[in-house]
């Protein structure tokens, strides 16, 4: 399995560095978040293998700053700890598992103030469990079963309680892993158009981020789904949870950018795009670019 790229909260700041932000030196030897890992829909092994991204979150959650998505491939340069990262470019880590394995996080998620630097050797203080804001987890399945199962997300941004030398957030427990035909999923697709014409791969872009479920102890989820253009002449996402839903559509040559909200989305859902059209062919939309 290849590394996926993270999904960047929207409004995500990235002219700042980890050095900038403040410590909290109550919170021990860092943050750990109560989140086993994910199950069947039953309860029992997880039917499919896959890997949870998690992103570090520094500052606040209305303006969050990524460190290990500020990341300049070309150059090799990005925030003072980015060889930390276990994905430059994306997540701080990457853990994959495989199917009917055991639960990827038994005891739970901890991020300290210490990690192995990744490229040179030995370790750095970054002191990011001091630092972090808000630790955001998102779940891609195996590569052969991506359409299959909902990509879920939850995002975790208060830790309270001390225990063991530990600062912990609110009890998330497991998730279990929901299937495109189970009730309480989402499914959008349609045409997708410049002109009437099917675009070039890769000039489209599509996002979507909404939906709403519960973790074991009832922790709040929702989900995710992401598309390049192929080149064919219709787009169609990743299984979601039912509920409101706000797609991002970008065309990369034009660099324009549509943001459409769907209220109440359940079951399968046809959106047109037109790239030629105003709105991309919803002027209720909200464009830039």
């Amino acid at each position: 399995m290849t590394a996926a790229a993270a999904l960047a909260l929207p409004g995500t700041a990235r002219a700042a560095d980890t050095v900038g932000y403040p410590a909290a030196p109550s919170r021990g030897n860092g943050v750990a978040v109560p989140f086993e890992g994910f199950v069947g829909g039953g309860g029992g092994p997880a039917p499919v293998g896959g890997a949870v991204g998690v992103d570090l979150v520094l500052g606040s959650t209305a303006q969050p700053y990524l460190p290990c998505q500020h990341y300049d491939q070309r150059s090799r340069t990005g925030d003072t700890f980015v060889n930390a990262c276990q994905e430059r470019g994306s997540y701080a880590t990457f853990t994959r598992f495989p199917a009917g394995g055991a639960l990827v996080f038994p005891h739970g998620y901890f991020l300290g103030d210490t990690q192995p630097d990744l490229v040179r050797g030995g370790t750095v203080n970054t002191g990011w469990g001091a630092r972090a804001a808000a630790l955001s987890f998102e779940f891609y399945p195996e590569p052969g079963r991506d359409a299959e199962f909902v990509h879920s997300r939850f995002y975790v941004d208060r830790f309270t309680r001390h225990a063991n030398g530990w600062t912990y957030s609110a009890d998330v427990g497991r998730i279990p892993l929901r299937a495109r035909t189970d009730p309480g999923t989402a499914h959008f697709g349609g045409r997708l158009t410049v002109g009437g014409r099917p675009p070039a791969p890769g000039r489209v872009s599509i996002t979507v981020f909404g939906g709403s479920a519960r973790s074991s102890s009832g922790y709040p989820l929702s989900s995710f789904a992401a598309s390049t253009g192929t080149g064919a002449p219709s787009w169609t996402s990743t299984p979601l949870y039912a509920g409101s839903h706000r797609i991002t559509v970008v065309d990369t040559t034009t660099r324009r950018q549509c943001v459409l909200d769907r209220l109440d989305v359940r079951g399968d859902t046809t959106v047109d795009f037109d790239l030629a059209l105003p709105g991309f062919g919803h002027p209720e939309g909200s464009c830039t670019g």
